[in-house]
């Protein structure tokens, strides 16, 4: 509109001044609506970084590094090889537990031999202890025999006594003969020579019987040592439900030390970048202690510090937009995954075990900024761990309580 097209009329101008004010500000206030319903629907904070996981590498084996594999800021797959560690300390130690090895099962070969021989040992006792057992019982039996036969001997003896003495009164009478009487003599010496030894067998039955059975005592004394050597024997072996402990041990320590020499070469766990790599071949490495750092780029994170008084609007789940610092004209998709539940307080402390709160008198009370954990839907390799970034979330309608 020129002023050719202006009316001429100063009372027209007015009212289309007037007009266009009315526009203008009607424009202002939409715009001020939109601003606000975009801030309240919309949250969006330029306080925010890249974040991912990460992990320290460090090996689990002490040594020297004999080659290192990766430079820094390199990009690698799971599996790569990083570095080598000096193989061959662990090598020996190998070695050593094989022949180790080797040398545990020649012994349970032969304390297993020695069980056996033990087990043979106790056979033989028992044996020998029944075969003693039933000399015994025979032993036994020789003084009953002895005394049936000193008991019969002596009725004999007495008989033989007793008609020697009927027929030497009547030899002097002539009744009967010298030889009569003479061989009544000789057998009453017959019969005390018999009762003196069976007298004697007696004794030697008692005596044999008394040594029998010092020789049965001496043979459960020999069972029980055989029985005994049989259980440190077989205790020796180490087996123990059908395992031996000895060469399980010695099993074991093989196992160690070829993990042991496995850790010797140091591989990536997950796809990522290396950082921070300050070191060089010929380094001494030790166990648990951080050589450099290894990104996991397959998760890419944005960690948005929001003010309280924004988290209202945002839930579990909501989409993102991202835009990275280094790239301001690319746009990544993101969905909220959590969001902060606890801040470091600036002021207070507590004092046994009460709360003690710094007075205050600021005119403006500044809200506390949470962190939300936003996970990246496009990542690219523009993400850098710690960069900076711009988030906005596509706030919830949804009533929330205080």
């Amino acid at each position: 509109m020129t002023e050719k097209d202006l009316p001429s009329d100063p009372g027209a101008r007015r009212v289309i001044g007037r007009l266009l004010g009315i526009v203008i500000i009607g424009a202002a206030a939409i715009a001020v609506v939109v601003a606000l319903l975009q801030w309240e629907i919309r949250p969006q904070t330029d306080d925010a970084s890249v974040r991912a996981n990460f992990v320290g590498i460090a090996p689990e084996v002490n040594g020297h590094i004999e080659e290192i594999l990766v430079h820094d800021n390199q990009k690698v797959e799971a599996g790569d090889l990083l570095f080598l560690i000096d193989p061959r300390p662990y090598e020996i130690a190998l070695e050593r537990a094989r022949a180790t090895l080797a040398l545990t099962h020649k012994e349970v070969d032969g304390l297993r031999d020695s069980a056996a021989s033990a087990v043979a040992g106790v056979s033989k006792a028992e044996a020998d202890l029944n075969a003693s057992a039933a000399d015994v019982t025979r032993k036994e039996m020789d003084p009953v025999v002895a005394d049936a036969d000193i008991t019969r001997l002596e009725a004999q003896y007495l008989q033989a006594d007793d008609h020697l003495k009927r027929i030497e009164p009547l030899l002097s009478q002539q009744f009967v003969t010298a030889d009569s009487v003479e061989q009544a003599r000789t057998q009453r010496a017959a019969a005390l020579a018999a009762l003196d030894e069976a007298r004697a067998k007696k004794r030697a039955a008692a005596a044999g019987l008394v040594s029998t059975r010092a020789e049965h005592v001496a043979t459960e004394a020999a069972l029980l040592k055989a029985r005994s050597e049989r259980s440190s024997a077989e205790d020796a072996i180490g087996e123990f439900e059908g395992i031996n402990a000895r060469v399980a041990a010695a099993e074991a320590a093989v196992h160690s030390a070829e993990l042991d020499l496995s850790y010797c070469r140091v591989t990536a766990p997950f796809p990522g970048r290396v950082v921070n790599m300050d070191i060089s071949n010929g380094a001494y490495a030790r166990a648990g202690t951080q050589v450099f750092t290894l990104v996991d780029n397959r998760s890419w994170y944005v960690v948005a510090n929001f003010r309280e008084t924004q988290l209202r609007r945002i839930v579990s789940g909501a989409p993102a937009e991202l835009y990275l610092q280094s790239q301001p004209g690319k746009r990544y998709r993101g969905t909220v995954v959590g969001l902060g539940w606890a801040v470091a307080p600036e002021n207070g402390k507590s004092e046994n075990g009460l709360p003690s709160v710094d007075r205050s008198l600021d005119w403006i009370r500044l809200a506390a900024r949470f962190p939300v954990r936003i996970k990246v839907e496009n990542p690219d390799d523009s993400f850098r761990l710690g960069a900076s970034a711009v988030a906005t979330v596509r706030g919830s309608f949804r009533s929330v309580g205080p």
